[in-house]
């Protein structure tokens, strides 16, 4: 084994060095938690057909073994999101009352912005970003999956968004790039790549994006820093050095704040029975400059109102074009200019002078009572829409909401008693 991580590892863990070796042996542990904005924790387990037990970390999370969880009915309907179980801890603590505003700075795949929106369980705006278009990508898919709605997908430089957003957000979310120590029983090859000088460089890294992270919070706002390293250059001597330079800010301890040299932070390890995570809360009680933040301007457009007239209860919105696409928020949003892949959910865009609704239209959570023509599969029904294949119905001709035991799944057009699919193909899957 690499001697120089053994020997970080004697002095991360110096009374426990030997037992934590001992735990490398082990299988790492695989967490799932669940989507309360879908609909109630006894409901949802109802569907979820595979073993899991609660974890003794976290109330919201459960442990598992299932090898292929994205094949699951809970995962493809988006009732549940598989995350670390000490990642789902980072934001715990969070007041839900003071969250209007919240940005994700490197939020790729989604695991943090999924988590912070469930924990709120009610209407926030939400920018979530990755520098990466193709993490930005997957990103938005699983917003996608799990129905939630006001969020902004971006894909730029977090010092673009820090001037960009200057003063916006109650909470700025940072689950900074690191050197990953934490994970090295998912990803044993951290330890044969691994050395000091990437350490030191991902500490220059964060200490900057910690700086945008600064000036994307407002005046009694509060960012969450996390890492799944265990790195003291990347975790309490960061912050100590960010607190040292910011006399506004302070550490607000998590209630049960543990395993680290900072007191009131929280860092975990596969000791904790979960792989490694640390998380560190603050505040700024400092002045911030009012932020000048243009919003976007509302369209008309006649195929996409008559459509939403026609197959919805919905009223009151604003309706947005972006790249063509179209897209519908019951709140105004901000104008991100640039690098944005997804302005909330989007309806649809005209192809051909016809319009064609989107997936995404049709699994938003908060959507989904306003659909007027709704078809509820079957088990067996369930099984033949997601490989793609049509539906008999003995209903009427109009596009469907498309739902197994009242969840969302997508939408089917109905047309002489056949439901055409419109699964997106990627998700399909042979049954």
């Amino acid at each position: 084994m690499n001697d120089i991580f053994l020997k970080r590892i004697k002095e991360y863990f110096p009374h426990k060095y030997n037992e934590y070796l001992e735990c490398l042996n082990i299988p790492c542990t695989k967490g799932f938690f669940i989507n309360h904005l879908k609909g109630s924790t006894e409901d949802i387990k109802k569907i979820i057909d595979f073993d899991y037990f609660p974890s003794d970390l976290s109330e919201e999370s459960y442990y598992h073994d299932e090898e292929n969880i994205g094949k699951t009915k809970a995962y493809e309907l988006g009732l549940i999101y598989p995350q670390e179980i000490a990642a789902s801890l980072t934001t715990k603590d969070i007041n839900p009352d003071e969250i209007n505003t919240v940005v994700d700075l490197c939020a790729a795949p989604g695991g943090k912005t999924i988590n912070i929106i469930n924990r709120l369980n009610r209407e926030v705006l939400l920018i979530s970003n990755d520098n990466s278009h193709l993490r930005a990508s997957i990103l938005s898919s699983n917003i996608e999956r799990m129905g939630f709605d006001n969020v902004i997908v971006t894909n730029k430089e977090t010092s673009v968004l820090a001037e960009e957003l200057e003063g916006f957000a109650d909470l700025v979310i940072l689950d900074a790039p690191c050197s990953g120590e934490g994970m090295v029983r998912k990803y044993p090859e951290i330890i044969d790549n691994y050395n000091l000088n990437n350490i030191y460089e991902l500490s220059d890294i964060q200490k900057k994006i910690l700086e945008d992270a600064y000036k994307i919070c407002k005046n009694k706002g509060m960012i969450i820093y996390s890492t799944c390293t265990y790195a003291f250059e990347e975790d309490e001597d960061q912050i100590i050095s960010f607190l040292e330079r910011h006399k506004d800010m302070e550490l607000i301890p998590y209630k049960d704040s543990k395993g680290s040299k900072l007191e009131g932070a929280i860092k975990l390890s596969p000791l904790d029975n979960t792989e490694g995570q640390f998380m560190v809360m603050l505040r700024k009680n400092g002045e911030v400059k009012d932020n000048r933040i243009k919003y976007l301007k509302p369209v008309k457009e006649k195929l996409v109102d008559d459509f939403i007239k026609e197959n919805t209860d919905i009223s009151k919105y604003y309706l947005y074009k972006h790249n063509d696409k179209f897209y519908i928020s019951f709140m105004p949003l901000p104008d991100m200019k640039h690098n944005v892949l997804k302005y909330g959910v989007q309806v649809g865009e005209i192809i051909n002078k016809r319009f064609e609704p989107s997936h995404h239209f049709y699994r938003s959570n908060h959507l989904r009572s306003y659909f007027r023509y709704v078809y509820d599969l079957s088990d067996e029904e369930y099984d033949r829409y997601i490989s793609g294949n049509e539906i008999h119905a003995e209903t009427d001709n109009h596009y469907y909401l498309i739902t197994y035991k009242g969840y969302s799944l997508g939408y089917g057009k109905c047309s002489n008693h056949q439901i055409k699919n419109k699964y997106p193909k990627g998700l399909r899957r042979v049954v």
